[in-house]
């Protein structure tokens, strides 16, 4: 397996339906989200800075391989991943699983999480509340004008994964990309032609992969019966 970087059980529990913007796109992504991370655990925002997979985390990723090493044999499949570590390792994990031709894993760096500057290391969204109230208010009200210090504004993050996405529309091969919530729910949002506030209210854990594909939306949990196997 190797690594490329490039710059720019289980049952469906809810389908959504149609994304305007793909509905004859030839491509179909899966969403996953990394594995519970350090930081995870200790309720810290980690926008763009790295923090390693916890044991439980490691388990996570493992779970969704033994799932999808069940449905993507030998198929044309592209494995992206966001440039951080959390990202990267749960990548790797599931990677490892499955057989598919290229071996590669491709980082992309529009999968990056959302840059929050100087919020970034904060215990939890109730005290960036305290600190920053007026960033707090704007990240639910008009996540758009979000924009925190030494940060990225949620247009510009809107942005770079609506360019992604046009990159990706028409090539007809599947895509699994690993990266973060708010990346996952802004793409998923993108596609359902969702407003700011709309897509920042949708749900997304750990243990749940998307597919979309010909205009829908599957939701995929992983089951306690497998989640965090060795």
């Amino acid at each position: 397996m190797s690594i490329e970087k490039i710059q720019s059980g289980c049952v469906p529990v809810r389908c959504w339906g149609s994304f305007v913007s793909w509905k004859e796109s030839l491509t179909t992504l899966i969403l996953v989200r990394h594995g519970e991370s350090e930081w995870n655990r200790a309720g810290r925002i980690q926008g763009q800075i790295n923090s390693p997979l916890t044991d439980l985390g490691i388990n996570q990723a493992k779970a969704i391989r033994e799932y999808l090493s069940g449905i993507l044999l030998n198929q044309q499949l592209e494995i992206y991943t966001s440039p951080l570590d959390r990202a990267l390792q749960t990548a790797e994990i599931i990677a490892q699983g499955i057989e598919y031709p290229s071996r590669k894993i491709i980082i992309e760096e529009r999968l990056n999480d959302f840059n929050v500057g100087e919020i970034s290391g904060t215990f939890g969204w109730d005290k960036v509340a305290e600190i920053f109230p007026e960033q707090a208010q704007l990240r639910l009200q008009d996540p758009m004008r979000f924009h925190p210090s030494g940060g990225e504004s949620g247009a510009e993050f809107e942005a770079r994964l609506r360019s992604l996405l046009e990159d990706l529309k028409d090539d007809g091969t599947l895509k699994l990309m690993v990266s973060h919530g708010i990346v996952n729910k802004f793409i998923r949002g993108i596609l359902k032609n969702l407003s700011g506030k709309e897509m920042v209210e949708l749900g997304e854990s750990q243990n749940t992969i998307y597919r979309l594909e010909e205009g829908e939306e599957t939701e995929i949990k992983i089951p306690p019966t497998i989640r965090g196997k060795n």
